[in-house]
């Protein structure tokens, strides 16, 4: 039997769909709130990830725009916040490199006692550029990470161990829960 990835690593394969996939299955420590709002605030999406824009909105335009290196764009498909009674946020988009078919990606915040655990899923992918994407994608999951614990630019100043009451997750006491 094969040997499970650490935690937060990236995987590469075939999914339940048959089509071929990179996931990721990370846990963060803060409230889906806050990492959607990283994820879909063009202010803050610009700090954490720049170049890249996310119009938050069924049909806005998405763009990763990574220099030298190329750009992939792609529009809204699906746009679901995370509810205030602990209903999980989805965000898909389409992917288009140039040169390749379009894929997908899905964003999925699902609240935890611990936090958020955001699921990543870029599917319909052909395997050739896969292992790129695949890093990408863990640089990109560490920036968002970064940015909801009080990086630069976040603006928000009580760490990443502080929660107010009201936007913990069920379960999760003042001073949030350690890895």
């Amino acid at each position: 039997m094969g040997e499970q990835p650490p935690a937060g690593a990236g995987t590469l394969g075939i999914g339940a769909d048959g089509a071929f996939r990179i996931h990721f299955d990370r846990l963060l420590r803060h409230h889906p709130g806050r990492v959607w709002e990283a994820l879909t605030t063009p202010a803050k999406l610009a700090v954490w990830l720049p170049g890249c824009a996310i119009d938050a909105r069924i049909g806005g335009d998405v763009r990763f725009d990574f220099g030298d290196e190329g750009a992939a764009t792609g529009t809204v498909l699906t746009l679901h916040p995370p509810t205030a009674d602990g209903g999980a946020g989805e965000l898909t988009h389409s992917w288009c490199w140039e040169g390749l078919p379009t894929s997908v990606v899905v964003w999925r915040l699902e609240p935890t006692a611990e936090g958020t655990r955001l699921l990543l899923t870029h599917r319909e992918l052909t395997p050739e550029p896969a292992n790129e994407f695949a890093i990408g994608w863990q640089l990109i999951l560490d920036a968002l990470a970064d940015f909801c614990a009080g990086g630069p630019g976040n603006g928000d100043t009580r760490g990443d161990d502080t929660r107010d009451d009201d936007t913990a997750p069920a379960g999760a006491g003042r001073g949030g829960v350690g890895r």
